[in-house]
């Protein structure tokens, strides 16, 4: 399988992602924790989050380390579950203590890479959630500090009630990007020509020097403007939008 640098924004099927363990204090603060274990009494498996499989080589000090987020019990809350014993069926009483794992993996790690085969699993394990909204509120302040969006206050609470959209702001924060989320506002006349383009209903005001947020329809081409997302291609001159810039 083809392997590709890690794209919180998404990936196409049949593609390994990979990223660099130091980009995550979490992968870190895990992989400490597992060198010291401690054992846990009351064990609730509708809080249990994840399977990890701890490889070792006998001529080698490499360890590798094998993720699977854990299946969801909670719907033997509702019913109920057990086994056949002796030709009878013998209900299960505490379905508390059930875990199942299956052959699949998540993702792999070893002291330097993450290859990742499962996309939302890793942001899961990881809870990088959080980072992301860190990082599309630091790209949102920036965009905000030009002060040519009306309504932005408007257009920052649509944005960051959407995962999608989070994320798409997140990886706007990067290095290769850092420039990139602010270019629109730069020459709203180039950037009222892509509006016009791709039928965009956002409304611009060159002799202000400003644009207008008027609603949450309007938040996927703000943030693909952010992106600058808009594009024709060489050949054919097809245009399109690329999300996951």
């Amino acid at each position: 399988m083809r392997v590709v640098p890690y794209n919180i924004t998404g990936c196409n099927d049949s593609i390994v992602e990979m990223s660099k363990v130091f980009e995550y204090t979490a992968v870190d603060s895990l992989k400490n924790s597992l060198k010291n274990p401690r054992q846990k009494f009351r064990f609730d498996t509708c809080r249990f989050d994840f399977f990890v499989y701890k490889v070792y080589f006998d001529d080698s000090d490499e360890e590798l380390f094998f993720f699977r987020k854990s299946k969801n019990f909670k719907t033997f809350q509702k019913g109920f579950v057990g086994k056949l014993f002796e030709g009878r069926f013998k209900k299960l009483a505490d379905t508390n203590k059930l875990l199942a794992t299956d052959e699949t993996i998540d993702f792999v790690l070893n002291d330097e890479d993450i290859y990742i085969f499962q996309h939302l699993s890793f942001e899961r394990v990881f809870d990088l959630n959080s980072e992301f909204s860190k990082q599309a509120k630091m790209v949102l302040d920036l965009v905000e500090g030009s002060s040519k969006i009306e309504g932005f206050d408007e257009l920052r609470k649509s944005a960051m009630e959407n995962g999608n959209y989070v994320k798409r702001l997140a990886k706007l924060n990067d290095g290769e990007n850092a420039n990139t989320a602010t270019l629109f506002l730069k020459d709203l006349s180039q950037t009222q020509k892509v509006i016009k383009e791709f039928n965009l209903d956002i409304e611009v005001d060159i002799t202000k020097n400003k644009m207008k947020f008027k609603d949450e329809s309007q938040t996927s081409s703000y943030i693909s403007l952010m992106q600058d997302a808009y594009y024709e291609t060489l050949i054919g001159k097809a245009k399109g939008i690329d999300e996951r810039r």
